[in-house]
């Protein structure tokens, strides 16, 4: 079952470079005037970017190239932070739209690196240095608790593009809003975080689902619900992958190993002292076996 679950957060995230690499090619000229002007032949890093989507498509796809492929995807998108989003934001602080874009940049250069570290290694094949550090979830989680506290200072915006056969949207929004800076949180510090991944699965894909599916359905042609749509699905493929590559927390009174500099090793079973039972610790220690019945005369 988790293995399907993480095929089933792959192909999400796939499917979304697909269309991203679409649209590159769809809509050069203007992808290419968000290419910084300091970069020369700006419609041919377009261009090479959408190659790059259907190559990192491919390679997520085929196993035994998902981890280079995802690594070197967040590698990308983390470029697209620093090079591209920070110098508009900086630039343009008090626009709403440009934190969003580049703090979605940051989950999915988050949420690559999870893609990443949940691949299986090859044979002779090394972990990569940086997700040996167990913090490249940072910034997916700090992203989401972005989003969150994006819902209460835009609250009149969030609320008005839920469905409309929906009631009490205001509430909603601020109610979303505490759940993904909650689950946000969570993830961070490690802790409750297959749950808050869960969560935040669940969330995005009601999201892409109610929302913008049938945004997509009803504008074709608008490129913009096609692109914040499938935002939205690879994040919630992101995930899913990040959820099931934690293991279940037992409850059977044991309690569990946690290690601070990686959350995805905590969970190890451990036993509380006093746990084991007598029979247990009379196969350790003979001289506390009763002793054998014998027949007499």
């Amino acid at each position: 079952m988790i293995d399907k679950s993480k095929s089933l957060g792959r192909i999400f995230v796939a499917i979304s470079l697909v269309v991203f690499g679409v649209q590159h090619f769809i809509y050069g000229g203007f992808v290419a005037t968000l290419v910084p002007a300091f970069m020369p032949g700006r419609l041919f890093w377009a261009y090479f970017v959408g190659v790059a989507f259907f190559a990192a498509a491919a390679g997520i796809l085929y196993r035994p190239m998902a981890r280079p492929a995802a690594t070197m995807l967040g590698v990308m998108f983390f470029l697209f932070v620093v090079l591209l989003h920070i110098p508009r934001i900086a630039g343009n602080s008090s626009n709403g739209n440009e934190w969003t874009s580049g703090f979605v940049a940051l989950a999915m250069c988050g949420g690559a690196w999870i893609l990443a570290n949940a691949a299986p290694l090859e044979e002779r094949e090394k972990a990569d240095p940086f997700l040996k550090l167990g913090r490249y979830f940072y910034f997916f989680a700090l992203a989401f608790v972005a989003f969150g506290i994006q819902h209460f200072v835009f609250g009149r915006y969030t609320a008005g593009l839920g469905p409309p056969w929906i009631p009490g949207r205001p509430l909603l929004a601020y109610l979303f809003g505490v759940i993904l800076v909650g689950a946000g949180a969570a993830i961070f510090i490690g802790k409750k975080m297959r749950m808050a991944a869960t969560l935040l699965g669940t969330i995005t894909f009601l999201y892409f689902l109610l929302l913008y599916v049938p945004r997509i359905i009803g504008q074709r042609h608008n490129p913009g619900p096609w692109t914040s749509g499938f935002e939205i699905l690879a994040l919630c493929g992101c995930a899913v992958i990040l959820a099931d590559s934690l293991p279940r927390a037992r409850r059977t009174g044991l309690k569990t190993r946690h290690y601070k500099d990686n959350p995805e090793r905590s969970l190890t079973p451990l036993r509380s002292v006093g746990d084991e039972d007598a029979s247990s610790r009379r196969e350790k220690d003979p001289s506390t076996r009763p002793p054998r019945r014998t027949r007499s005369g």
